[in-house]
């Protein structure tokens, strides 16, 4: 006991014992906010951790947010005059709906394959999205293909029907 109040109580160890406890909580801080830095930068947290509790606050599924601002985007393209921004409406939400039916699981490499892979009991409107498909392809296949607004509408409404059967939107 002796021995153990020699060492602590000279002159040494309490300026030792003195500079610990003023860096200790810094330290402490520092490798703190590295492991914070790593979980928010680690794609196994943002994976798993930071989407289910993204989805429970907000109740709709993780970046319906973002999928939402997109189909505005894409809806928006109906308004102009312009048959290739009808088009090109047609392709983007083929592409949001492709994006949306690739995070749900559905293989495939293209939007067709994973369309083939969907059952009718899963989504309703699939015959309306295999239909706004074929027009898609339509469009990119044949240059000279002529879309109407009304054929354009009716495509992106089934696009819109479907995504919000999913959830997307």
């Amino acid at each position: 006991m002796e021995l153990f109040n020699l060492i602590f109580n000279s002159g040494v160890a309490q300026f030792l014992i003195f500079w610990a406890k003023i860096v200790s909580p810094i330290v402490f801080l520092f490798l703190l906010g590295v492991i914070i830095y790593c979980l928010v930068k680690s794609i196994y947290f943002n994976e798993t951790v930071w989407r289910n509790v993204t989805e429970f606050l907000s109740r709709k599924s993780y970046g319906s947010g973002k999928a939402e601002k997109r189909w505005q985007t894409i809806a928006k393209r109906l308004e102009n005059p312009n048959m290739a921004e009808w088009k090109l409406a047609v392709i983007e939400a083929e592409n949001l709906a492709d994006e949306v039916l690739g995070r749900m699981g559905y293989a495939g490499a293209s939007f067709g394959e994973r369309l083939k892979k969907v059952d009718a009991s899963q989504l309703q409107s699939l015959d309306d999205l295999t239909a706004a498909h074929q027009t898609r392809n339509n469009i990119v296949h044949d240059p000279d293909y002529r879309l109407e607004i009304e054929e354009a509408t009716r495509t992106l409404n089934s696009y819109e029907r479907a995504l919000r059967e999913l959830d997307a939107i």
